[in-house]
């Protein structure tokens, strides 16, 4: 069956590392979905977007889009999710990490990012991050850790889901 609007809008989000501090953005008062809550940065995917690798060219699209920073090298993946919005649209939410660049980010457009934050993965859990902020930065956090310890640069997927939430 056809039908003229997508089954779902397909949304990504980086979670960014520097040491062991990750980048939180807060949302801007002008976002339909969290306004005003600590996220990761992202958004949807575009239908013109840059073919090839899709989401990672999303992702990396977003990033320098919110905050002016391009993820180091290539996005590991960290988990993926479904949840509806208010307005019933479904929405299937891909996660991924990867190492900020030495520079600092850059609120680009305050309707859509209102500041952002370098936190611990303690402080994020401590904080008023919506919980599936604080159980994305979580497995990110496993992951960081077994990517920077031994130096490895190859993507590690951790198993189960983290649910996402409207």
């Amino acid at each position: 069956m056809s039908t003229p609007d997508p089954l779902h809008v397909c949304n990504v989000e980086v979670a960014l590392w520097r040491g062991r501090r990750w980048l939180l953005i807060r949302r801007g008062g002008g976002e339909r979905h969290s306004a005003g809550r600590l996220a990761l940065v992202g958004g949807k995917v575009e239908h013109d977007e840059a073919p090839g690798a899709v989401l990672e060219n999303a992702l990396r699209r977003e990033a320098v889009e919110e905050v002016g920073l391009e993820p180091v090298g290539a996005p590991h993946y960290v988990t993926s999710a479904h949840f509806t919005l208010p307005n019933g649209t479904s929405v299937v939410n891909v996660v991924f990490c990867a190492p900020a660049p030495d520079a600092e980010p850059v609120v680009r457009d305050v309707s859509e990012v209102a500041g952002f934050a370098w936190l611990t993965a303690r402080e994020v859990a401590e904080s008023d991050a919506p919980e599936w902020t604080k159980a994305y930065v979580e497995l990110a956090e496993r992951i960081r850790g077994r990517v920077t310890s031994d130096g490895a640069a190859a993507p590690v997927a951790v198993g189960g889901a983290a649910r996402a939430g409207a």
